[in-house]
């Protein structure tokens, strides 16, 4: 299983990719308009808040341990899409004046695809590694069994992806409507 560190490692990993190809696209085609107005300070601010809310993303799924009497740690709900679309909420509100905001929701998402992804190598796919569930399924066991724990992961960490790409580079035209 992925220690802290690991995924700390996975979100600076995918957040240093991300932001990469989010400024070498904005340099070549000026489609990204983060509505800072070439304010080098905020610029910053903005680079440091895409770095916290990736490393955010990146441990959050695991916060589960502090809740370990009421969630078991890699439950449907911190290891899927549910948690991720109760945090980007906020983006229904988003105004053009704070249009800034969307694309740290999106590598908040990156970051927690990151945790997904690197919690498809276990040291072995028993226990804790398992995806558990609230229901007792055929064995008699609250857990989806190895190939669904490795798919649930798989897809769920697709799906967050795709939806922090989706908001890093379209949320432009998003916000336009």
């Amino acid at each position: 299983m992925a220690n802290r560190r690991m995924h700390l490692f996975a979100g600076t990993l995918f957040w240093g990719i991300s932001i990469g190809i989010f400024f070498a696209l904005d340099l070549k085609t000026s489609y990204i308009n983060l509505g800072l107005n070439d304010n080098l300070t905020l610029h910053s601010m903005w680079i440091i808040l895409s770095f916290i809310a990736t490393h955010f993303g990146a441990q959050l799924p695991d916060y589960d341990l502090l809740w370990d009497k009421i969630l078991p740690h890699r439950n449907i709900i911190t290891h899927s899409v549910f948690l991720p679309i109760i945090i980007c909420l906020p983006i229904i509100w988003v105004q053009p004046e704070t249009k800034f905001l969307v694309p740290i929701f999106a590598f908040y998402l990156i970051g927690h695809a990151s945790h997904l992804f690197f919690d498809m190598r276990p040291e072995a796919w028993k226990g804790s590694a398992l995806i558990h569930i609230f229901w007792v399924n055929e064995a008699g066991r609250k857990t989806l069994p190895e190939k669904a724990s490795k798919m649930f992961l798989l897809i769920n960490g697709i799906l967050i992806m795709v939806a922090g790409i989706i908001l890093l580079y379209f949320f432009q035209s998003w916000l336009a409507f």
